[in-house]
């Protein structure tokens, strides 16, 4: 169950079986509570684990469509009004970030309530409820799924990778803006204090303590 964690899946013995809370489908408010038996339970475990790569495919996909569809909408829309400069695009890709991964989240949820609402047909409600308590008890005694040394060694080249690139973002625009009368440091402060210079500062530190955290818990195994 530790790999569920975090999918909804929650269960609350009985008597005469488990309580199960259906995942909501806009992600928010009540949700429906079903009374299952311990076969119905390996049925939905079964089905949320054979979802959970899909979930997360579909999450990402959708995110990085959404957010170049509505970067460039609002790219064009910034030129259009005659706002130029890296300034803009940076508030255009962060805006188009931050809406995109809403709607991500409840396209692939859909996709998790396509796969169990032929059981969850089926399933009598219950009056009783699991509380928001109840539910946070349930996920902090679960223990934590161990993390492959590959998949650390992915997420640490990622990380490497993503500061590399904000890194290169910077430098890009200090060659852009450099006069042979300033000294390279201070071309390099002057071409990244924007919002954009902002962005790629606190990417590179993101991906640092990914990376620093990675490898520490890689040692510590």
């Amino acid at each position: 169950m530790s790999e569920f964690r975090k999918f909804i899946v929650y269960f609350k013995p009985v008597s005469g079986g488990y309580v199960y809370r259906a995942p909501n489908t806009w992600l928010f408010g009540s949700r429906r509570h079903f009374l299952v038996t311990e076969a119905q339970k390996a049925a939905i475990v079964a089905i949320v684990s054979s979802t959970v790569g899909p979930v997360l495919w579909t999450t990402g996909a959708t995110w990085i469509a959404l957010s170049a569809l509505l970067g460039t909408a609002f790219s064009l829309w910034t030129y259009s009004g005659g706002y130029y400069g890296p300034i803009p695009a940076g508030i255009s890709l962060m805006t188009s970030m931050m809406l995109s991964i809403y709607p991500a989240f409840v396209l692939s949820r859909q996709l998790l309530l396509r796969r169990l609402r032929p059981i969850l047909a089926t399933l009598p409600p219950t009056s009783e409820r699991i509380t928001s308590l109840e539910e946070r008890q349930a996920i902090q005694a679960v223990p934590p799924a161990p993390i492959s040394p590959t998949r650390r060694r992915i997420v640490r080249v990622a990380a490497v990778v993503a500061m590399a690139a904000a890194l290169g973002a910077m430098i890009s625009r200090a060659i852009d803006t450099y006069q042979p009368t300033r000294s390279g440091l201070l071309t390099l402060y002057l071409a990244n204090t924007n919002v954009s210079g902002i962005l790629n500062i606190l990417t590179i530190v993101a991906f640092g303590f990914v990376f620093v955290t990675f490898g520490r818990n890689s040692s510590q195994a």
